[in-house]
């Protein structure tokens, strides 16, 4: 029965990952070598998606992970059963029902027993899922099953943090940047804080929660969220790194100054919301070509933006028409019963998702096969179909953003002294930005050479 078990979690996992990485294509590592592939680990995450976490921390590991996750989800058809044959650890916690908060007692016993058997386990130390831009309290679980497995012969226990960190978690075919951050080799850092008993457990609790905000984009102030994106598009012109690292670095260097020259941070911060009023209001963006180009260059770039637009018009409507139908059902019904926020959006457009398109092609296979004349051509645009859909939500997305705004651009170029004046303030304000990136690099370079001299 155990062997049956595992056979089937071996399927599930890998059809989970298959799905995932259907989703998430494009899902670039950093650090993934300190994850030890044998011996325990204990794998902490941040939780931003749902149950995509879970199976994006299992792909950074690739190695099998038992997951600690909330009792509810275990009572759920289906869910329950191909959660049981993961290994997953059930949580109780009081705001689903007070009543059986004394039961984690069993699911730390569990954890520990699997780490002491040489498992890897995994963790969210939050204790609950959030659309926030910053790293919620961490609960102090992931210390007292990392003490108390050392304790019970687990000596080699290794706690990773790993960072999720989603361009658009929500999106189809979006981005993501998983970061491994430095390994905590318990036993050691054990020995050398010289600590015991709940004294051990806080300082090893704050120790993971500083671990985690190394690599997850986090913000100390939280009310900075809503200009995160304008900082990525003044910094994305002079920089090649994908906007998902640019997020992070920035973030990070507004925590750095927020402690070290908060006066510096609040005039930056000031000055990002300004100017975005001020480009608002003249029917523009912080990436608007105007503030990229000038003269023939500009006119040039715009000129090639409506020419990929018009080329890619016909085989997007295709590919758009054809999915129109699922694309919508699986939206109305996604939106039914996704709970509120975002943190589960993903979720449920994927398992909403999957039948009603695998029905959307076995039907249309089926008529295609019954008009036994169309056969060739049909079967033959079945394969181009699903390209020429995927190809259409790149499309409406890069015509969303590339041309909106080209019209109110051209109109503030006959504008002279505010056309002037808007890129004046923006260079200046663009400057600030990569200087303050740029010192925050230098100062912490600088500091790790002092740390390892």
């Amino acid at each position: 029965m155990i062997k049956i078990k595992g056979v089937i979690g071996e399927v599930v996992r890998r059809i989970g990952r298959w799905i995932v990485r259907v989703y998430y294509p494009r899902i670039t590592f950093e650090g993934r070598e300190r994850i030890p592939r044998t011996g325990p680990v204990l794998v902490c995450g941040n939780h931003p998606n749902s149950l995509v976490d879970p199976i994006l921390l299992g792909i950074t590991s690739d190695r099998p992970v038992r997951f600690m996750a909330k009792a509810p989800l275990f009572k759920t058809p289906v869910l329950g059963s191909v959660m049981s044959a993961l290994g997953m650890i059930p949580t109780y916690r009081g705001s689903d029902d007070s009543k059986q908060v004394r039961r984690n007692l069993e699911s730390l016993d569990c954890s520990i027993r699997f780490l002491i058997d040489g498992d890897a386990v995994g963790i969210f130390p939050e204790g609950k899922t959030h659309d926030a831009v910053q790293l919620e309290m961490v609960r102090s679980g992931v210390a007292r099953i990392s003490v108390k497995a050392v304790e019970e012969g687990a000596s080699n226990l290794v706690v990773v943090p790993v960072g999720l960190n989603y361009a658009n978690k929500e999106r189809f075919r979006s981005e993501v940047s998983v970061h491994v951050g430095e390994p905590i080799r318990v036993k050691d850092w054990l020995d050398t804080v010289e600590e015991d008993g709940r004294k051990a457990i806080r300082s090893l609790t704050n120790e993971v929660a500083e671990r985690l905000k190394s690599v997850i984009v986090h913000l100390e102030e939280p009310e900075w969220e809503p200009m995160l994106d304008d900082l990525v598009a003044l910094m994305e012109p002079n920089s090649k790194a994908c906007p998902i690292v640019l997020r992070k670095r920035i973030a990070d260097a507004m925590n750095y100054f927020a402690t070290e020259d908060r006066p510096r941070a609040q005039e930056v911060a000031v000055a990002v919301r300004t100017h975005g009023v001020e480009v608002t209001d003249c029917g523009l963006t912080l990436d608007s070509l105007i503030f990229r180009s000038q003269g023939t260059a500009l006119f040039g770039k715009a000129a090639l933006r409506i020419g990929g637009a018009l080329l890619g018009f016909l085989p997007a409507v295709v590919g758009a028409l054809f999915h129109l139908l699922p694309f919508l059902t699986v939206r109305l019904i996604a939106s039914r019963v996704t709970p509120p926020g975002r943190t589960a959006v993903s979720l449920y457009r994927l398992l909403v998702g999957l039948p009603i398109y695998l029905v959307w092609y076995i039907a249309s296979v089926l008529l295609i096969g019954w008009a036994s004349w169309a056969w060739p051509f049909g079967f033959a645009g079945l394969v181009v179909l699903p390209f020429l859909g995927m190809f259409a939500l790149r499309y409406f997305l890069y015509v969303r953003r590339a041309l909106p705004n080209l019209a109110s651009q051209f109109r503030i170029l006959f504008r002279k002294p505010k056309c002037a004046l808007l890129r004046e303030n923006h260079l200046n304000l663009q400057k600030k930005v990569v200087d303050l990136e740029t010192e925050f690099a230098e100062r912490t370079s600088a500091l790790g050479s002092v740390f390892n001299t």
